[in-house]
């Protein structure tokens, strides 16, 4: 299987699964080489009795980037993925480096985790942070892999069923876009792969989940089974298959069960979610 290398930009904490250090992990554990960039450090995620760190000022990024780039470590990049991104001046880092990277390997794969926020809390980034990922990295993105919220504030369209989710996602730049925890009816919730003209969706029990990171991990499965040469669909069918796995393994905990799960979702032949008909189907454009 062949070993691609991956330029992964988001967050990253001493204790926990979210940001790179989720998405790092992944895509190593999955067979690939990852350069990971801290856009904040932190000890933590939000939401334990204790929190600790700051915000990499972009300008430190862009030295050692530089510097990656004169040992010549970026050559043969093969794909970006950005997460989270605290403020414009990192987004605008972030676009910066995917247009060299770009440069480098006009066929290398952006992947854009837009997090911006989420259900029923909305945006949870600074404002202006949420706009440039919007307006900066949007339509720079090959893939987007927004949740139902963050598919409605980039559309600015309301998405109350599965036929929205389609339509909303048709509206976005990107020429592949995989929408995460779309209404899908009878206490379901949908993945949904827009690509062109086709479509697919997955679906899952609508679960209460205390664990943070599953955008971080199912954006980073997506991307390494891309990577292994998956089409979209094969793509969408392992990675539900895999959030699904951690899911239930990770009932009841504060983190992803992620180190104990990952000989199953790191197979080299994982286990496929079957393919759900959604409910309503949205016209293609």
């Amino acid at each position: 299987m062949p070993m691609a290398k991956v330029l992964s930009i988001s967050s990253q904490v001493v204790y926990g699964h979210v940001g790179n250090s989720a998405a790092a992990f992944v895509m190593q554990r999955m067979g690939h080489d990852v350069l990971a960039v801290p856009t904040i450090m932190l000890s933590n995620r939000p939401g334990y009795k204790a929190i600790a760190g700051e915000r990499t000022d972009p300008r430190k990024l862009n030295a050692m980037l530089e510097a990656v780039l004169e040992n010549g470590w970026l050559a043969g990049v093969d794909a970006v993925l950005t997460g989270y991104v605290p403020a414009r001046e990192h987004a605008e880092f972030c676009a910066s480096w995917i247009a060299k990277i770009k440069t480098l390997n006009p066929d290398a794969l952006y992947l854009c985790d837009p997090i911006i926020g989420d259900e029923p809390g909305g945006i949870y980034i600074d404002g202006a942070a949420a706009k440039a990922v919007r307006d900066q990295l949007l339509p720079l993105a090959d893939i987007v892999t927004p949740n139902v919220f963050e598919l409605g504030w980039l559309s600015g369209r309301a998405i109350p069923d599965a036929a929205s989710a389609v339509s909303a996602a048709h509206a976005l730049a990107p020429p592949m876009v995989v929408v995460t925890s779309a209404p899908a009816g009878d206490g379901m919730i949908a993945n949904i792969l827009v690509e062109g003209r086709e479509t697919a969706a997955t679906a899952s029990p609508r679960r209460t989940v205390q664990a943070h990171g599953t955008g971080d991990f199912f954006a980073s499965v997506f991307l390494a089974h891309k990577l292994r040469g998956y089409s979209g669909i094969a793509a969408l069918r392992a990675s539900a298959s895999a959030i699904d796995l951690i899911l239930d393994r990770s009932e009841g905990r504060s983190e992803l069960a992620l180190i104990e799960t990952q000989g199953q979702w790191a197979a080299a032949e994982p286990a496929l979610a079957s393919l759900f008909t959604l409910p309503e189907r949205a016209a293609i454009p």
